[in-house]
């Protein structure tokens, strides 16, 4: 008679040895892990020189703000500093006083605007095309930071120092935009000496097209939008300087301009 095979069942130490091998297996996935980020590469440290930068940045871009909410006046050191999240002593490490930081500020943020329009109009065939996508660049700026305006407009009172400068800054870009745009031959009807009133007309509109007209709009976006199409309009007419051509009425064949766009006869043309 054949023996039965009887399995035996599963002792207590093979349960224990299964279970250490698991316990040994995610151990050592863990350890792997581990390893791994252990390994990974640290971002590198920064140099006394970029923590310094960051620094003032940091107390540059609060002061900013503070100034956007409360003016020049009351944008105190300590309101500064309690915004930028940094003590108070540390002003003094990168700005003599407050108004050696009022007279850094506007330059700085205004170089930060320049660049910014700078990306828009990057790839502008001409003239007319870039002013039109620096003009809509502007108010995207002016949009995502909206205390650039009053750190504008009062800095000609608190920091006429810093305001000259900005103001000098955006010239100097346009000078050469007009220049390259005039050589070219894309405004014809102005003379070389015009390009520094022409250059103060462009900066003028799109400070008062905004602050004056789509600040006080009660649709911002749509406001913007129509602003746009008549700068438009303004820059790739008005720009070119050219005196307006009589209009033939429709269907007069003869060529002559009406009585009223014809000229009055002259004094001796009614002599005998």
């Amino acid at each position: 008679m054949a023996r039965s095979r009887i399995r035996p069942a599963d002792s207590g130490a093979d349960r224990a040895a299964a279970t250490g091998s698991a316990s040994a297996a995610a151990a050592a996935t863990t350890v792997a892990a581990t390893g791994a980020r252990a390994r990974a590469p640290r971002k590198p440290r920064l140099s006394r020189q970029e923590k310094s930068e960051r620094t003032r940045a940091a107390i540059c871009q609060a002061a900013a703000e503070v100034i956007g909410e409360y003016g020049y006046a009351n944008a105190s050191i300590s309101r500064i500093m309690e915004r930028a999240g940094l003590g108070h002593g540390t002003f003094y490490a990168y700005f003599d006083s407050r108004q050696d930081l009022f007279d850094a500020l506007l330059p700085m943020k205004g170089e930060e605007v320049l660049g910014f329009v700078q990306e828009r109009v990057r790839g502008a065939p001409d003239f007319i095309d870039m002013e039109y996508r620096g003009f809509l660049g502007f108010f995207e700026y002016v949009q995502k930071h909206p205390w650039f305006f009053r750190l504008l407009h009062e800095a000609q009172v608190a920091a006429p120092d810093g305001h000259h400068r900005h103001i000098n800054n955006i010239l100097t870009r346009y000078r050469k935009a007009l220049r390259r745009a005039h050589d070219a031959g894309e405004m014809p009807g102005y003379d070389a000496s015009e390009l520094d009133t022409l250059a103060f007309l462009l900066m003028s509109a799109r400070d008062y097209v905004y602050s004056q007209q789509v600040a006080r709009s009660d649709d911002a976006a749509e406001t913007i939008q129509q602003a746009v199409r008549t700068y438009a309009k303004f820059v790739a007419h008005g720009l070119r300087g050219a005196e307006p051509q009589p209009q033939t009425p429709a269907g007069d064949k003869t060529g002559v301009a009406p009585r009223e766009a014809r000229g009055r006869k002259k004094p001796e043309d009614h002599q005998p």
